[in-house]
């Protein structure tokens, strides 16, 4: 309730000639305030004695899936004083974000239109998993110094057993934040960014896959191109002639499910889209997946190219082409459901999954069809690192280079090669 000037005046001067005792007024006021907060909360809540005698009630948490946590006290007066120092600490971040949990949904929102919703996404998975519960989302960010956050750090890494990477991963969050801080002016310096100095021996060593994890070797490539035509002539599903491709072609998923005819020449396809999930903000401005559209760029800039169609590309683009016509399909996408609508990556996922089972080798996904056809490229030796990096869609060849060179023969079949290496 707001008092008109005369109403403060008069206020004013009886509180100055002691009529009014100030601190007595601002101790009624408090009372009222506090009363207002656990009639409000009774709304949202009731408070009960449980048979175990404890006074308990429901507090909101965006954190369950209720979006309810319980609490409970030995007495009445305790639950309330706790109800009351929740809503008040959540009214005093609303009026001062300060803290990182008060500032996060307005920064995933900023992220979201910076970059992607799709990104936005995994900070939203980073997030929950190690800030949303924790004491640092809660603290005043400007009194935060470089010690506590680190020894936070420290903690969240034993607690996770975190990997190097994964440690980047939980720290770009903070990174972020600060600097969103940074700039709204509510902190003068970025602190995340000032800690350093953590041992590689604090971090958890990450699983390693080998060579037949990464890529498909000897005569695997043969036996899953057979079992996905023998399943395509079975099934009819267009899903099994989209691997075969991509063993000629070498795309991303979401490169190969956005294919055009127009993109296609007698000799060559233009690689220029590729397939994105989207994703929807519920009232709580958290995000969730509500499907797929195909935009009209790649990964990264390198990713827009032109590749040469071999006879085994050839093949299967005129057995897709033929599934198409003889289903009457009229789409300017390629790869086509049952239903003439076109195919998502997550059928292409499927198959491949089910063609791994049935030639009895271990699970290995659309990246490992592309990590083995660079591979081949490179074992080959009939192609320059300039072409192979066009080929693979990468800025730079010194990453095809480490990420994507393998032997795609088996140990066991390189024992000649090792023995006139050594010898």
């Amino acid at each position: 309730m707001s008092l008109s000037i005369q109403q403060q005046l008069a206020f004013s001067e009886a509180v100055e000639h002691g009529i009014i005792n100030f601190a007595d007024v601002l101790e009624k006021v408090e009372i009222m305030k506090n009363k207002e907060i656990l009639e409000q909360h009774e709304q949202f809540c009731k408070i009960w004695q449980a048979t175990d005698g404890r006074y308990k009630t429901k507090l909101p948490d965006e954190s369950k899936a209720n979006g309810k946590k319980m609490v409970a006290k030995t007495c009445r007066e305790d639950l309330e004083k706790c109800i009351i120092k929740y809503y008040k600490s959540r009214q005093e971040q609303k009026e001062n974000p300060r803290t990182m949990k008060a500032l996060y949904p307005e920064w995933l929102k900023y992220k979201a239109v910076e970059t992607s919703k799709a990104n936005a996404n995994k900070l939203q998975w980073v997030w929950n998993t190690y800030f949303a519960n924790s004491d640092i989302a809660d603290m005043d960010m400007q009194i935060i110094d470089v010690i506590t956050l680190k020894t936070w750090f420290l903690n969240v890494i034993e607690k996770h057993k975190l990997s190097n990477k994964k440690y980047k991963e939980m720290k770009s969050v903070a990174n972020m934040l600060f600097d969103y801080a940074v700039e709204k002016n509510i902190v003068s310096a970025n602190i995340s960014r000032s800690v350093h100095g953590i041992s590689s021996k604090k971090f958890s060593e990450p699983d390693k896959k080998g060579t037949t994890e990464q890529v498909y070797i000897d005569g695997e490539i043969q036996l899953i191109l057979e079992q996905a035509e023998k399943q395509y002539k079975k099934t009819k599903n267009p899903a099994y002639l989209a691997v075969c491709l991509n063993f000629a072609l070498g795309l991303r998923v979401g490169e190969l499910v956005a294919l055009k005819l127009k993109d296609f020449s007698e000799s060559s396809v233009e690689i220029c889209g590729q397939e994105i999930k989207t994703y929807y903000e519920n009232a709580d401005g958290e995000l969730h997946r509500s499907g797929y559209c195909v935009v009209s760029y790649t990964k990264t800039i390198a990713g827009k190219r032109k590749l040469y169609l071999s006879e085994r590309a050839k093949k299967y683009l005129k057995m897709i082409l033929k599934h198409n016509e003889c289903n009457g399909f009229n789409s300017e996408y390629l790869l086509l459901n049952e239903e003439g609508e076109r195919l998502h990556e997550f059928s292409v996922n499927n198959v491949l999954r089910r063609l791994n089972r049935q030639i009895d080798t271990i699970q290995k996904g659309n990246h490992s069809i592309r990590k083995t056809l660079i591979s081949k490229m490179i074992e080959s030796g009939q192609l320059t690192n300039e072409e192979i990096r066009m080929f693979a869609g990468h800025e730079d060849f010194s990453t095809t280079a480490k990420f994507y060179n393998y032997s795609t023969v088996s140990w066991d079949k390189r024992t000649d090669a090792f023995e006139r290496a050594l010898g």
